[in-house]
């Protein structure tokens, strides 16, 4: 199901912040900020989460867990530029649907 950015402003902003590396959710706390998490009302860790797997409900993120148990996320449009969208870059697999970053 794909989802128009123009009903997920939210959600739109932080995609900006996704590139074709894989970065834990933490991480991608860090990167956004706390001005930009303040003004899109993400400053709560699991509204932060809840918006990342929006994007991905959309295909325009996806994530898998790492070696180390947290949740990874990358920008969908990149992967596909990048790999065809065939590869997945942490584990060799498909993405899991169940991440714990």
């Amino acid at each position: 199901m794909r989802v128009a950015l123009g009903r997920m402003p939210r959600q739109s902003e932080l995609l900006a912040f996704l590139t074709s590396d894989p970065t834990s959710t933490s991480e991608l706390y860090e990167r956004v900020g706390y001005t930009t998490l303040t003004r899109l009302g993400l400053i709560p860790y699991p509204e932060f989460r809840q918006a990342l797997a929006k994007l991905a409900a959309a295909g325009l993120a996806e994530h898998d867990t790492a070696d180390d148990g947290s949740t990874v996320w990358w920008a969908a449009h990149e992967l596909a530029q990048r790999r065809g969208a065939r590869g997945f870059p942490c584990t060799g697999g498909a993405p899991s649907s169940a991440g714990r970053g």
